[in-house]
């Protein structure tokens, strides 16, 4: 069984999560691995995900793919922070832009395909008032 293992590095970066892999035999040994989200550029291609064996040298998958391009608010992805809910489904919440009064949510059962990316408004009866980084 293979199990990511949270990594906190710090708030104000971008945060992992935790996911345990049910398909290999229980009967296996358990193997952890550290799973970290963050965006690129300024975030207008979306989530990527990095792993990691032992928590100081990261890989990107193959291709470092965007596991989900940006639709909502200003179309940004940034400060991508994925929890994993007791539902066992993965809920993210993510910057939108640079002056949205809002955050983006997007909620996964398996951290590949996507659903429910839309935006939430926040605090937006405030004037004047900008949202960055969901949980800095």
């Amino acid at each position: 069984m293979m199990r990511f293992r949270i990594l906190l590095p710090d708030m104000s970066m971008v945060l992992a999560l935790l996911v345990a892999c049910s398909s290999i035999h229980a009967a296996e040994p358990v193997q952890f691995v550290y799973l970290f989200s963050y965006f690129v550029g300024n975030g207008e291609d979306g989530l990527h995900l990095a792993y990691s064996h032992n928590g100081l040298k990261w890989h990107n998958f193959e291709g470092n793919p965007s596991w989900l391009t940006p639709t909502v608010g200003g179309k940004l992805m940034r400060d991508p922070c994925i929890i994993q809910g007791p539902d066992g489904r993965f809920h993210m919440v993510h910057t939108t832009s640079w002056s949205d009064k809002g955050i983006g949510i997007a909620h996964s059962e398996d951290l590949i395909r996507w659903e429910g990316h839309s935006f939430v408004p926040v605090m937006d009866h405030l004037s004047p008032i900008r949202l960055r980084s969901p949980f800095r």
